[in-house]
Parts: structure tokens; C-alpha cells; sequence
């Protein structure tokens, strides 16, 4: 395989990742947890549940963690993690992706197959991101 430089198409977005900064907090929490999980080898979607579950979000995590999963093989290394407000790079383009933002190129070696189905893991996060999230704040105002 070959290093290339492409970029996920943006066609669309999630519309609570745009409007909502509890929602980013929210999925910055997951992929910060998920993170850890994974750097002590622990079950990274039982950390999740455990950590997120309580939240009412719990459709949503397992598209969190394959989405997650396939951006350490795309990137062909771990997630490089934040701490704390400051972010990562890492954390930093997922959220921009999120929001439907243009992002620099992801340096990779990867399948056109493999980046497909990065974006369907993206696009999945963000209907369900809309779905659960979106749900409960339309609970709230009512």
C-alpha cells in the first residue's frame, strides 16, 4: 500500500455537533475514554458504557467505538490524546469531521475501502449523535 492524502467527503454533518457544546463534550469524554481503555488494554466499549451509559446514549456508543477502532487503522497508529481543554490533533479533526468542517488531509495507508467505510462509521455517529441527543433536548423543551 501506498501513503496517500484524502480527505472524507462532507456532504453532510451533525446538526447536535454543530448547535450543542455538551454534545462535543460528550464525545471528546468517549474518545478520551475509549483512549485509555485501549492504552491499558482493557474492553474499550464496556469503558464506554460504564463511563457514558448514564447518559442516555448508550445506541450511539457502539458506532463511537467502531468509528474510533477504524481511525487508529486508518491513521496506522494510536489516537494521539488531549488533556484536560487543550486538544489533540487527533481529537481535534474527529470533532471538525463531526461538524461537517473541512479538515486537513489524514496522512494514511489505506484502502479506498477502508476509507469508505470510515466515512459510513462517521455518518452512522452522526445520525445516531442526532437521534439520542437530539431526542433528549426536545424532551427537555417540552
Amino acid at each position: 500500500m501506498t501513503t496517500t492524502h484524502k480527505t472524507a467527503p462532507l456532504a453532510t454533518h451533525s446538526t447536535i455537533a454543530r448547535q450543542s457544546p455538551s454534545a462535543l463534550f460528550l464525545f471528546l469524554d468517549a474518545v478520551r475514554c475509549w483512549g485509555h481503555a485501549r492504552r491499558q488494554q482493557r474492553p474499550t466499549l464496556t469503558s464506554l458504557y460504564a463511563r457514558l451509559g448514564h447518559y442516555g446514549c448508550g445506541q450511539m456508543l457502539p458506532a463511537i467505538d467502531s468509528l474510533l477502532d477504524l481511525t487508529v487503522t486508518l491513521l496506522g497508529r494510536p489516537l494521539r490524546l488531549g488533556r484536560g481543554t487543550a486538544l489533540s490533533d487527533d481529537e481535534n479533526r474527529l470533532i471538525n469531521l463531526l461538524q461537517g468542517r473541512r479538515t486537513a488531509p489524514f496522512v494514511h495507508t489505506c484502502s479506498d475501502a477502508l476509507l469508505c467505510t470510515f466515512c459510513c462509521a462517521l455518518r452512522s455517529v452522526q445520525l445516531l449523535m442526532d437521534m439520542e441527543l437530539g431526542q433528549s433536548a426536545r424532551r427537555t423543551a417540552a
